[in-house]
C-alpha cells in the first residue's frame, strides 16, 4: 500500500512539474514585448508616383531599397506597404482622411490643405525646401517671357505645390490666374497635354521636367534653379490617431530616414545611385540637382517652419483653405528627438 500510495504521489508530481513546465513555456511563446509600443503590424506608406513606376528616387526610397526600413521595423515586429499614389499630394490626402494610408511623404501646399481641410495628422519630419518646379512651353512655341501667356491655357495640378508656383510666377510678372486658363492635370498628365499641343503651357518639376527639357521636347520660360525663392517643402505627415497608438513604428521610420542621410553624407554618391536605381538617367539628376543636394533634411528646420506659415497665409489669401492652421501646434518633434542619434 505504501509502495502504491509513493507511486502515485510520484505519478501527481510528475504531472504537475509537466502541467507548469508546459504553462511556463506557453506564457513564454504568447508573452507580449512591453517594451514595444504598437498596436499595429503593418504601415501604409503613401508617396508621390508622378511616373507611375512605383519607384522612389528620394532618400525616402534610398531607406526603403537600402533596406533600412524592413530592418527598423522589424525591431518593432511591423512590416511596411509603400503605396505609390500617381494622383500626388491631393490623393494622399484623401487616402489619409479615409483611413487608407497611415503616414504620408507629400509636397507642402496639400499637406496644409489637407490639415486645414480637417484630417487629423501631425507634422514629423520635412525634405526641407526641395520642390521646385519650372513654366515650360512646347519646344516650337513662339513665347518668350510670362506675359505672352496671357489668355493661354497652362497646365499644372491643382491643390499641388506647382499650384503655388505657377501663381508665384505670374504675380512677379504683374498677372493673376484669371489672366490665364488654368488646366487642372496632375505633372504627368501635364507633359503628355505639352508635348501633343493641347496646352500652351505647363508648371511641371522633377523627373518630369529634366525629361522634357533634356529630350528637346519642351524650353524653359522661368527655371526654378534660377529662382530658388519659390521652392517649398516636402513633408512627412502621419495620422494622429495611428501616431498616438504605434509611436515605436513612427519612431522606427524615422530613423531609417535618419540612416539614409547618414549614408548620403557619407557617400556623395549615393543619391545618385538611388536616382538611376529609380529608373531614372544621370543626366536628369544633374540637370536638376547640379549642387548634389538632392538629400532630405529629416529635421524640421526654422527654414521650413516659415516657409511653412508663408504657405498658409498663401493659401489663405488665394481662397485655397477656409480654416487656419496653427503651423507650430501641427510639428511634433519628438519622434525624431528620440532617433536623431540613433
Amino acid at each position: 500500500m505504501k509502495k502504491n500510495r509513493l507511486f502515485s504521489l510520484i505519478a501527481i508530481l510528475g504531472i504537475t512539474l509537466i502541467n507548469v513546465t508546459g504553462c511556463n513555456s506557453n506564457e513564454k511563446i504568447v508573452t507580449k514585448d512591453v517594451s514595444i509600443n504598437k498596436t499595429a503590424d503593418k504601415v501604409k506608406i503613401g508617396f508621390v508616383d508622378v511616373t507611375g513606376t512605383g519607384q522612389i528616387s528620394s532618400t525616402l526610397g534610398l531607406a526603403r531599397d537600402s533596406g533600412f526600413v524592413d530592418e527598423e521595423l522589424k525591431k518593432v515586429g511591423a512590416e511596411a506597404e509603400f503605396v505609390p499614389m500617381t494622383g500626388a499630394g491631393p490623393a494622399i490626402n484623401e487616402a489619409l482622411a479615409s483611413k487608407n494610408l497611415d503616414i504620408g511623404n507629400l509636397g507642402d501646399v496639400p499637406a496644409i490643405i489637407g490639415k486645414a481641410a480637417g484630417i487629423d495628422t501631425e507634422l514629423i519630419s520635412s525634405a526641407g525646401l526641395v520642390n521646385g518646379a519650372s513654366l515650360i512651353v512646347p519646344k516650337n512655341s513662339t513665347v518668350t517671357s510670362v506675359k505672352d501667356l496671357k489668355g493661354k491655357k497652362i497646365a499644372t495640378q491643382k491643390g499641388a505645390f506647382m499650384h503655388k508656383v505657377l501663381i508665384d510666377i505670374l504675380k512677379s510678372n504683374g498677372l493673376k490666374v484669371e489672366d490665364i486658363e488654368f488646366v487642372n492635370m496632375n505633372a504627368q498628365d501635364s507633359a503628355d497635354a505639352l508635348v501633343s499641343g493641347n496646352v500652351d503651357g505647363a508648371v511641371i518639376g522633377g523627373i518630369t521636367l529634366g525629361k522634357l527639357v533634356l529630350n528637346g521636347q519642351a524650353k524653359v520660360i522661368v527655371d526654378y534653379r534660377d529662382n530658388p525663392q519659390w521652392n517649398t517643402a516636402s513633408y512627412t505627415i502621419v495620422r494622429t490617431e495611428f501616431a498616438k497608438n504605434n509611436p515605436d513604428i513612427v519612431k522606427a521610420i524615422l530613423k531609417s530616414l535618419v540612416r539614409a542621410k547618414k549614408l548620403c553624407d557619407q557617400d556623395s554618391t549615393a543619391s545618385l545611385e538611388q536616382w538611376k536605381r529609380a529608373g531614372n538617367s544621370e543626366e536628369t539628376y544633374k540637370y536638376l540637382y547640379p549642387k548634389n543636394d538632392y538629400v532630405d533634411e529629416i529635421e524640421i528646420s526654422s527654414e521650413t517652419i516659415n516657409s511653412g506659415k508663408s504657405t498658409i497665409e498663401f493659401l489663405k489669401n488665394n481662397s485655397l483653405i477656409k480654416n487656419d492652421v496653427d503651423f507650430n501646434k501641427w510639428i511634433n518633434k519628438s519622434y525624431y528627438e528620440e532617433v536623431k542619434n540613433g
